[in-house]
Formats: C-alpha cells, structure tokens, sequence
C-alpha cells in the first residue's frame, strides 16, 4: 500500500520561492559548520539562519597509494562516480531539491542545529580521518545513540575509544566485551579489528589524514579497500570529516526518497547514491542530508513503519506551494 506522500505531488517539479544557500568561513579546517541565528558552539557561529557548509577543496596533486587491483567495491562506486546511473529518470530536479529545503529547513532546521549546538554528532568530536573511519564503522545498522554507548564503553575499558594499539593487543574477546552495551558487538569487534590490521598493514600506522589532500576518486579507492567499509560510509567519511560535496545515503534518507519519487523504486542503495549525488545542488547537499534524516524520525508517515493514514506535514506545505 503507498503511503500518502507517495501518492502526493512531493515527487513533481512545481514552482515556489527558493531560498539563497549561505556560506560561511571555516573556523577550523575539519569542522563542519551548522549556520544558525543563535551560536552553535564557541568555534561554529554564523550569522544566517539556514544550514550550510562551507567544504575543503582536495588538492591537485595525490601521493601514491597502494590499492588492490580490480576491487570490486571501487568499480561498482566509479562506475557511476559522475554522472546518475538513470539518465532518464528527472527527479529530483533543482527546483524540487531547493522548495524541498527551503521547507524542510522550515520545519526542522532549529531541530539539526540543536543537535550540532549539543555536540551530539560524530563529525564535531572526530576531525582526524581514522577516528572518523572508525565512527563510521561502529555506526553502521544501529542507531547513533548505540554506537555512543559502544564507544563510552571502549572509552572505560581501553582509556580512548580509539586507543588502537590497545585494541588489537587486548583480543576480539575484549572488544566484544567492550562493545556490548551498543549491540551487535560479535561482528563489529571483528569488522574493527580486520579495519585496524587493514589500515596498519598498508600504512604502518593509523594515520589516515593524508586522504584531506586527495581527489575525492583517490580518496575512495583507498577507503573502499578497506574491510567493512561500503560507499555509505565512504561518503559519509567523504563529506563530513573530508568535507567534499558528496551527498550521503543513509536508511531514513534512502526510504524517503523513494516515498518521494526521487529515485526508481527499485534502485539499491548504492545507485540511488550516486543517483541523488549526481541531481542534488552541491551547496546543499550536506544540508539536505541532516534535515532528510530528522524528518525521517520525527514524521509519523515518512519514518520507518509510518503511519498511512497520518498526516506528512512536509507534503502539506509543499502541495500548499504549489
């Protein structure tokens, strides 16, 4: 059964007011920045009232890096790196993205900059590309207030959550142990541990910040090697720690997306990725990802398991904008 937003006009291009994007210096190189009216935080402040971000540019020139001939991971992300992997499918256009911002900012944006202003999110606490890496590992298929648990606990038991060295001397017994109180803790313990002898193999150490001078193909291709690792995770690494302009999939954004008619119904997470990398404005791309994600746990018919018959506040604004 399709839920009401499904069948609304949310997936059709129409005509409304759209908002300027804003952007605003970097205080740090490796800080995302949340634009809001009052201050977020000591070292991110702005003087607008949207969310934007301000993101690094990669440099030209890319040490050598050891890769793994024909990795699979990689040739399934290049293959549709540029351009979408359905030509012919519109949506979302630039108008749908920027009315679609303009009135999720509008209704949840004080929200995602609560969060920010709370430091509740990764990419403020973990600006070095490694911890980031690990963050996003120990996120994945849970929810954010798991993986803190998780690693509060690798916290007390190691003396840093990325204590690495620890990590590997004290077993997979000792980290499971450690990960307990987030969940699943038998298969993160290994798919952390297999990460950590990954990366040291290949680099002697678990200094990954080279990758901020990198393409954003380079940067990749040495992450996607990675044990664990997927092109969720990559992007996220790609535009949070990284702060590329590269557009991030996660479960609340990939199920209201397809509600929305923003991308075939039966695309994979993976091509629907690059499908919406590839249609959404850049400037707001990471904004867009933050909002999309709070809509998807506050609305009673776009979250998981939604309400049918429920009301979406967001179709109501945008089928009033019409």
């Amino acid at each position: 059964m399709q839920t009401r937003s499904a069948r609304s006009g949310v997936a059709n291009a129409a005509k409304g007011g759209i908002t300027k994007s804003r952007k605003m210096a970097v205080p740090r190189r490796r800080s995302a920045v949340i634009s809001t009216n009052a201050a977020v935080s000591s070292t991110n402040k702005s003087k607008t009232g949207s969310i934007s971000i301000t993101k690094g540019n990669p440099s030209s020139v890319s040490p050598t890096i050891k890769t793994t001939t024909g990795d699979t991971k990689y040739k399934t992300w290049f293959k549709h790196a540029h351009f979408s992997p359905f030509p012919n499918f519109e949506s979302p256009t630039e108008e749908q993205c920027r009315r679609t911002h303009e009135i999720l900012e509008q209704m949840h944006g004080d929200t995602v900059r609560k969060n920010f202003a709370e430091m509740s999110n990764p990419e403020q606490h973990y600006p070095h590309v490694m911890d980031a890496l690990v963050v996003a590992q120990l996120s994945q298929a849970t929810a954010w207030s798991n993986a803190q648990r998780a690693m509060r606990n690798m916290a007390n038991v190691y003396g840093s959550t990325f204590a690495y060295q620890k990590i590997l001397d004290g077993g997979v017994e000792k980290l499971q142990d450690a990960l307990r109180p987030g969940g699943m803790q038998n298969r993160k313990a290994k798919m952390l541990t297999k990460l950590l002898l990954d990366v040291k193999e290949r680099h002697g150490n678990w200094d990954l910040d080279f990758l901020f001078k990198l393409s954003n193909e380079d940067a990749m291709k040495e992450v996607l090697q990675y044990h664990g690792i997927g092109p969720k995770s990559a992007f996220c690494l790609l535009s949070i720690c990284l702060q590329r302009q590269s557009f991030a999939v996660d479960t609340h954004i990939y199920r209201i997306t397809g509600l929305w008619g923003w991308r075939p119904k039966n695309a994979s997470r993976e091509k629907a990725q690059s499908h919406l990398d590839a249609k959404i404005p850049s400037e707001l791309k990471f904004a867009l990802h933050y909002l999309f994600i709070v809509h998807g746990r506050e609305c009673p018919v776009c979250r998981g398991n939604g309400n049918v018959l429920a009301e979406c506040e967001f179709e109501r604004l945008y089928s009033k904008r019409a």
